[in-house]
């Protein structure tokens, strides 16, 4: 009986430090988990700054050509003012000479109407109005599309560069990329003769300004890898759940002995002040975390494809079940 009293002992003393360490170890674990969130958080915001860091990098790149987009309608808006400012002081005057003649028909003085008619005669013949009149409508029209270019390229550029608050929505992913095109547009078009072969997909739930960044990236990307001049083609179609988009370019491509190394961060080939390197590893980090894929052909001399897909709005409520 006394032997069975001292193993209930032991057991119960056991059992005591036993628990001690796990409470102990449990204060470790809360300490060691608080200390993983805390970390995780930093790294969510250090991800979030160096998102943001590459988005300014890229409109430092594209800042020129984006100026000067803007500078040219706004330097014909000018050239058409002055202009409409010559035809306005036309119709001053011919103003002018009406209510002269008003005045001297109210007063009945013939001879005065006769001389005033004679010197709105003479105006006539030394202005066109017929072309001014013609032209005013030109100009007005020209203005205002240069005004609606100018208004386009700051609200997309707003729109790419303001600060992400993650919001998710529903969108034409061809719209979007209409967008981008607005900002990148000085970068390709001295580069590249665009072609679009747009298939009218489905929407895509995703964070546009992400996804946008994704688009911006790989066109700077496609016009940086062409020399001379080349082609640049971007096709929109549809396969199973997904949208997807290929950006196509008739660039160098991609050397052998870099094409396992694209994705990594800080990889680039580029000339110093073209680019860091986490252009595409930041493209295919955002893609990932949309449940869709970012992958790429490439032949060296011939050019290089990158293909995007992304689950339609419909397949996203089910993307844990996609592939």
């Amino acid at each position: 009986m006394d032997i069975i009293v001292y193993i209930l002992m032991l057991l119960v003393f056991w059992l005591l430090a036993i628990l001690r360490m796990v409470r102990g170890e449990h204060k470790k674990l809360a300490v060691a988990l608080s200390e993983l969130q805390k970390t995780h958080r930093d790294l969510q915001n250090a991800q979030a700054q160096l998102l943001q860091s590459e988005k300014f990098s890229a409109i430092g790149q594209l800042a020129a050509g984006i100026a000067h987009e803007i500078n040219n309608p706004i330097g014909f808006i000018n050239s058409n003012l002055q202009t409409l400012e010559k035809y306005a002081a036309h119709y001053s005057r011919l103003l002018g000479i009406l209510n002269k003649l008003e005045k001297a028909l109210r007063d009945k003085d013939q001879e005065r109407a006769a001389h005033i008619v004679a010197s709105w005669e003479k105006v006539r013949q030394e202005t066109d109005f017929a072309f001014i009149d013609d032209d005013i409508g030109n100009l007005i029209k020209e203005s205002r599309e240069g005004v609606q270019k100018v208004s386009r390229i700051v609200l997309d550029l707003r729109a790419f560069a303001s600060p992400d608050k993650g919001a998710m929505d529903s969108i034409n992913i061809e719209a979007l990329m209409e967008s981008m095109l607005n900002i990148a547009w000085n970068e390709i078009k001295y580069k590249a003769e665009l072609k679009r072969d747009y298939g009218d997909v489905p929407l895509i739930f995703c964070n546009p300004q992400k996804i946008g960044q994704v688009f911006v990236n790989i066109l700077i990307n496609a016009a940086q890898a062409i020399k001379d001049k080349g082609f640049i083609t971007i096709k929109t179609y549809t396969k199973a759940n997904y949208v997807c988009v290929d950006f196509s370019d008739t660039g160098c491509g991609i050397a052998p002995e870099h094409i396992t190394r694209i994705f990594d961060p800080f990889f680039t080939t580029k000339p110093p002040g073209k680019g860091v390197g986490l252009g595409l590893s930041i493209s295919y980090d955002i893609v990932r975390k949309h449940a869709g894929t970012l992958t790429f052909t490439s032949s060296p001399d011939k050019g290089t494809t990158f293909t995007l897909m992304l689950p339609t709005t419909y397949a996203w409520r089910d993307v844990k079940e996609l592939p």
